[in-house]
This record gives C-alpha cells, sequence and structure tokens, in this order.
C-alpha cells in the first residue's frame, strides 16, 4: 500500500489525494485517528471546524475551485512551485468566450500530532501536491516548510490556500467590472445569466470563509495550546487574509447587487418603450380595423358601398384618425 510521506527532523508529512478505504484503515490504525472523523471525509459531511482530541487535532477548511484547463503536469509544476514558495498563487481567468463557469467547493483535513502532519483532499487543491512534491525534492525546501514543526506546516499549506483565494476575488471583481462596462453598451438582457451566476459564487465563496473567521481567530487568541505557543503571529497574519477576502467579497455582493437592480431597471424601461409602441400601433391601426370588419360584411345597404368614390374617402378618414390619434398621444405626453 502506497502512503506517500515525506519525512525530517523527525516531522512526517503524509499527503493523501484522493485518500482509499484501505489508506483510511491505515490512518486508523497506526494514528488512532477517529472512523468517524476518516468517513465524515469520505462522504464530505463536514463543515469548516477545529476539534482537539488526546493524541491529534482536526482542521478542516473549505477552499474554493474552478476547473481549470489541463496543461502539461510538468510545465505546470515547474511554474507553480516557486510561486507556492511566494505565496503568489497563479490563478487562470475565466474565459468569456465560453458559458460562465461556477465557484465549488473543496474539502481538506488537517491530522495534526506533534510529529506528523496528514492532509486529505483531492483534485480541486493541486497547490498542496506541488508543495509536497517540493518536500520531496530538496532538503532546502524541507527545512524551510517542514522545520518549525507541524503546526507550522499546516500554517504554510493553509497560507497558501488562503492566498490562492485572492486570484477569485480578483476575478470575481473583473467580471462585476466586465458586466459593468456591458451594461454601459445597453447589453442587459444578455448579461442576465453572468449576473446570476457572479451572485451565486459570491454566496458560495462566502459560505466558505465565514466559518473560518472565527476558528483561526480562536487560534489567534491562543485557544488551542497544542497549535498555538509561537504561532499566533502566524495565524493572526492569516486571520487578517481571511477577513480581507469577505471585505472584498461584501464589497462585490453590494456592487453586484446594485449593477442588477440597474439591469433589472434598464430592462423594465425597455419592456415598457414596446408596451408604448405596440400600443400606438394598436391605436393607429384601429379606424383601419373598424372600417374593414364594417365593410367586408356581406351584408346589404351599407352606406355608399356601390359609390366608385367610397375607397379613397374611406382611405382618408383612416389616415386623419391615424393621425388625430398620434397628435393626441404628442398632446398628451405619450410620445
Amino acid at each position: 500500500m502506497n502512503v506517500p510521506t515525506v519525512t525530517h527532523n523527525g516531522l512526517s508529512f503524509i499527503n493523501l489525494n484522493k485518500p482509499t478505504a484501505e489508506q483510511m484503515n491505515f490512518l486508523n490504525k497506526n494514528f488512532g485517528f477517529s472512523m468517524l472523523h476518516l468517513e465524515d471525509y469520505l462522504y464530505k459531511t463536514q463543515i469548516p471546524k477545529i476539534e482537539v482530541d488526546e493524541d491529534y487535532s482536526l482542521l478542516v477548511m473549505d477552499v474554493p475551485y474552478i476547473q481549470q484547463t489541463k496543461s502539461k503536469t510538468g510545465a505546470a509544476t515547474r511554474n507553480a512551485l516557486p510561486n507556492i514558495l511566494s505565496n503568489r498563487m497563479p490563478f487562470t481567468s475565466v474565459s468569456r468566450s465560453g458559458k460562465r463557469k461556477r465557484i465549488n467547493i473543496g474539502e481538506v483535513d488537517f491530522f495534526i500530532g506533534k510529529d506528523y502532519l496528514v492532509v486529505l483532499h483531492d483534485d480541486r487543491t493541486p497547490q498542496i501536491d506541488d508543495l509536497f512534491d517540493m518536500c520531496k525534492i530538496t532538503s532546502k525546501h524541507r527545512d524551510d516548510l517542514m522545520g518549525k514543526g507541524s503546526a507550522y506546516l499546516l500554517y504554510r499549506i493553509a497560507d497558501i490556500l488562503v492566498d490562492a483565494s485572492f486570484g477569485y476575488v480578483e476575478d470575481i471583481t473583473s467580471t462585476i467590472d466586465y458586466i459593468d462596462r456591458q451594461l454601459e453598451e445597453k447589453r442587459g438582457g444578455a448579461l442576465i445569466e453572468e449576473i446570476s451566476i457572479t451572485r451565486r459564487n459570491i454566496v458560495v465563496f462566502e459560505t466558505m470563509i465565514k466559518p473560518l473567521l472565527p476558528i483561526f481567530g480562536d487560534l489567534e487568541k491562543g485557544k488551542y495550546k497544542q497549535l498555538n505557543g509561537e504561532m499566533v503571529d502566524y495565524w493572526s497574519n492569516l486571520l487578517d487574509h481571511l477577513q480581507k477576502i469577505w471585505e472584498r467579497l461584501e464589497d462585490n455582493k453590494e456592487l453586484i447587487a446594485g449593477i442588477a437592480t440597474s439591469n433589472e431597471s434598464i430592462l423594465s424601461n425597455r419592456s415598457n418603450e414596446l408596451v408604448k409602441f405596440l400600443t400606438v400601433v394598436t391605436s393607429i391601426s384601429f379606424p383601419f380595423v373598424i372600417v374593414n370588419n364594417l365593410y367586408s360584411m356581406n351584408v346589404k345597404g351599407l352606406p355608399f358601398a356601390n359609390e366608385p368614390w367610397i375607397v379613397p374617402l374611406l382611405f382618408s378618414v383612416i389616415l386623419a384618425s391615424g393621425i388625430g390619434i398620434i397628435a393626441y398621444f404628442k398632446y398628451r405626453d405619450w410620445l
């Protein structure tokens, strides 16, 4: 059975991407992890939380994810690794040539012990796999990431995941700017789906960030001794990043709500203009309809029905009635 592990200075970093049932049983037998915690990950029934047990601590995080176009693995890894170390995650903006993509939720479970960190995740968090590969490459990376204990390694991974979220915030902001420009160009009808998906993405994003704020707030206050010590400043930094993301999401929510209201007003005004136009056309054609129905009846005794001049007279009456209706609409300022 393969359990990807990197060990450095007595600290084991175990990275399980899409863990199997066999690997779960291994963790239960060798580390004493509760099967309830392990099964909760398999069935994705947990919400972000932190739990402290006698032998280990459990931290559950939700992170945003959008399916990106796959590239060659080697090139992607080489390009991503330096950015991971500098906490500047690359992010590919959603293409507007196709359908707007939705933000999904990726779950990451951290099992933290004195001499180990076990991470359970899937392909929605490739940053963890890249960081794990870095630890396997050189001792310099291992010293940097694993040299200060399991809590510090947890911080580095969580910090990378949180900083990667800024890319999604930037994409939401740029999408709102795009929608606003399209609105100025009077393309409101084509923006309904864009606005709907953007509002949905913001709400989903906030459901991930909101429960993390009190978790890292408690870590900053030193509530969990196993994860604190010299880590308070680090948790404070992470909490600051989460608060900035939350504030920007709130700003974006207000912006898209205002744009949605403006778009609804524009569409409503266009509908009113269309109704006004159809009303005018119907009113102008009303005299013609009456005269046409009257003289199309197969009955005897219609006035001047056999006179040759009746047709031009009727057209004159219809034309004069139409002009009179338009003049009345103008007088009432309906046109």
